[in-house]
Order: C-alpha cells, then structure tokens, then sequence
C-alpha cells in the first residue's frame, strides 16, 4: 500500500469515528429529553419571595399616592 492509500483510509476512518461520536451524543440527547424521569427544572427562589418567577415583590403601599 502506498502512503496517499493509507492517507486516505486514516482520513475516512477518522471521518466515520467523528460521525459515529455526533451521532450517538445526539441520540443520547435525545433520549434523555424525552425519558419519563426528566422532570421540569424548579424555579429557583432568590430573596425568600417567589411569587413572580422568583423575583422579589416590592411591599405594597397601602395609602395611596395623590394624582396630578
């Protein structure tokens, strides 16, 4: 076998190794998406109060502001 022969297998084995790789990882993605034990993520609470996405809620004034 000549040098260019071997170049070429190596390139095309490298190449279909780099497609198997893509393939699984996508495929495991995949799976993983659509298992029936992946859960929605929580919201994730900063400041103690969640009641608008997790973004703290100011304090309501009860008096209200004078109109112009």
């Amino acid at each position: 076998m000549s040098v260019a022969q071997n170049t070429g297998i190596r390139k095309a084995a490298r190449q279909l190794i780099v497609a198997i790789v893509a393939c699984t990882a996508v495929a495991a993605g995949a799976a993983v998406a659509v298992s029936p034990d992946s859960a929605p993520v929580t919201p994730h609470t900063i400041a103690g109060v969640a009641d608008d996405n997790g973004w703290p809620v100011p304090p309501v004034d009860p008096t209200p502001s004078p109109t112009n």
